[in-house]
């Protein structure tokens, strides 16, 4: 079969500045004479549509700006490459939540969701959003409009449940795209030269807590070709050969620990503690060291928001399981008693349920069964890219000739976003588990550890098969489906020409004379925001006052071709 090789385009942090990523993607594509076919962006988009988003972004008010983003959501400019990207921790809340389950923020710019697998000319792209805070990541999607204070900050916290759904992942991935990097990484690379450059890492990498545990064990399970990340405002590579292992420690060891005997209380006060330690003074944006922009926005640069706000920690026996109003799948496992679960959340004051391995006596009782394959592909090594911020001399962007796989069809002509068929059946797998709570996600009474040296809580292959037939036979039984171009503007935006560094009263900005703030707008770096000279933004939001959450008519098309029951997405005001 023919092989196809794909230019893709991978830029780190975004931070709304699209126009100028646009413009580096098109000086490129001239220099080098060939197009590129696909661009990846890292998290920290920021899709701000109108004052109400800004709002809801997590960052201290003084970064709070309108930026580029409206410009395509109105359709006044189009991307000019397709585009997907992941959620990082700059990002509107709101926004983000509307397309939980992934969709088109704008035409031609896709979001991959909290969690997802896209393909792509014959890529398989899986994307997790988010950076991981151990006192959010066992906790459910509990936050509700209008997600002020913690929640704001809280819903970019990834959570154990989309870990949980991308382990299920069997088949092979050539590409996985995270805001931050998997922990440990740094060790497979030139971690010397990474720490010349950012000196502030070298205590965090010498007690082993540089990055995502939970990247890091997603790494380790799926082990895809390429692995991209940002976050870290620094460009940064490694290899992680098949030998290499880069997380060994299970499910159960991720931070906050199941151990019986720490109860939820004193985990979270624990966690509690140490993150107010950290805390970072927001008036200055040199925290990490000097040298930095005043006017950039630094690593984890927020408020109160990322420390958790109930160091005791709040229990619910509300279920986690609620029944479908959708005709259930045709291959669903049963849902267990609501009773049963119910006890089992009474029985426990812990954040999760010990997870054990599979007993030799257990798993002899029904061989087949108890089956789990390995995402890995024998003999090839995950090469790890990070990248830094869109700013002038920065490496922020870099682009890739990756060769597609054997699984190409030769007949398609159009380079178009798919849905991916075993991304489907795992969301209809683990959809009806979704924790709606702030009590921790309960894992499926189904799965079973597997016999590795990791202990992962996977279903077998033979339940996700199940579920994997009634999509090919209902979704895909005419070929490859195609994400549809159905996107639809649903929130106000600022008028046609409201400048970039427009953020309508929220954040007060005075810009001294001379140094980095002094350019005026159009020179430098193009943004506005710190290009400005002696000016206060009094611009004020013009029009209605714009909702917090808008239902998004995609997640209704999405969940009614699935056979989902769309919980999350489309709350209101409660």
């Amino acid at each position: 079969m023919a092989k196809r090789t794909l230019r893709v385009a991978v830029e780190g942090c975004c931070h709304g500045m699209l126009d100028d990523i646009y413009r580096q993607l098109h000086i490129r594509e001239t220099s080098s004479g060939e197009k590129i076919d696909l661009l990846i962006i890292c998290g920290d988009f920021q899709a701000i549509r109108n004052v109400t988003d800004l709002e809801c972004m997590s960052c201290p008010d003084k970064y709070k700006q309108i930026g580029g983003f409206y410009r395509y959501y109105t359709g006044e400019r189009v991307a000019p490459v397709p585009t997907i990207f992941v959620g990082g921790n700059h990002e509107a809340s709101n926004h983000i939540r509307e397309l939980y389950y992934g969709g088109w923020v704008a035409p031609n710019i896709y979001y991959l969701g909290n969690s997802g697998v896209i393909r792509f000319g014959g890529l398989r792209i899986g994307g997790i959003s988010g950076i991981f805070k151990d006192f959010d990541y066992i906790k459910g999607y509990y936050e509700r409009p209008p997600f002020r204070g913690h929640s704001r900050a809280s819903m970019h916290h990834v959570r154990s449940f989309e870990v949980f759904k991308m382990l299920q992942i069997r088949k092979p991935l050539d590409v996985v795209v995270s805001h931050d990097w998997p922990q440990n990484i740094e060790k497979f690379g030139n971690v010397a030269r990474l720490l010349r450059k950012k000196p502030f890492f070298e205590a965090e990498s010498k007690r082993g807590e540089l990055g995502s545990p939970v990247n890091a064990l997603l790494m380790e399970r799926l082990r895809p070709a390429w692995w991209f990340s940002a976050h870290l405002h620094v460009r940064f590579e490694a290899n992680l050969t098949p030998s290499d292992t880069i997380f060994d420690k299970g499910w159960n060891n991720v931070p906050p620990y199941n151990n019986p005997q720490n109860g939820a209380n004193s985990v979270l006060a624990n966690a509690h503690a140490a993150n107010s330690a950290e805390k970072f003074d927001n008036s200055s944006a040199t925290v990490h060291g000097s040298g930095l922009n005043k006017d950039e926005i630094a690593i984890d640069s927020f408020s109160e928001d990322e420390s958790e706000p109930n160091p005791q920690g709040t229990t619910s026996t509300v279920s986690n399981r609620l029944p479908l109003n959708l005709p259930p799948p045709k291959y669903s496992i049963p849902d267990t008693s609501e009773l049963v679960l119910e006890a089992a959340i009474s029985d426990t004051k812990q954040q999760n349920i010990p997870f054990e391995k599979a007993s030799a006596a257990e798993v002899e009782d029904d061989p087949v069964d108890q089956t789990v394959s390995s995402p890995q592909v024998s003999g090839r090594t995950t090469k790890f890219l990070a990248l830094d911020k869109c700013l002038p001399r920065r490496e922020f962007m870099e682009v890739i000739d990756i060769e597609v796989g054997d699984g190409y069809d030769p007949n398609i002509a159009h380079l178009q976003l798919e849905y991916d068929p075993e991304w489907l059946a795992i969301l209809r797998l683990c959809n009806r588990y979704l924790p709606l709570e702030e009590s921790s996600f309960i894992l499926p009474s189904e799965v079973m550890a597997t016999l590795e040296y990791t202990k992962l809580p996977l279903f077998t292959d033979s339940m996700l098969d199940r579920e994997l037939d009634w999509v090919n036979a209902n979704i895909f039984a005419d070929g490859p489906v195609f994400v549809p171009p159905n996107f639809m503007p649903m929130a106000p935006t600022p008028p046609q020409g409201t400048p970039d560094y427009a953020n309508f009263g929220l954040a007060a900005r005075v810009y001294g004379q001379g140094g980095r703030g002094s350019r005026p707008h159009g020179r430098g770096r193009g943004r506005g925001g710190y290009n400005q000279s002696n000016t206060r933004d009094s611009i004020p939001w013009q029009g209605p006052r714009p909702d917090i959450v808008y239902p998004n008519p995609q997640v209704d098309e999405f969940c009614q071709m699935v056979g989902l029951q769309d919980n999350l997405t489309q709350r209101r005001h409660q």
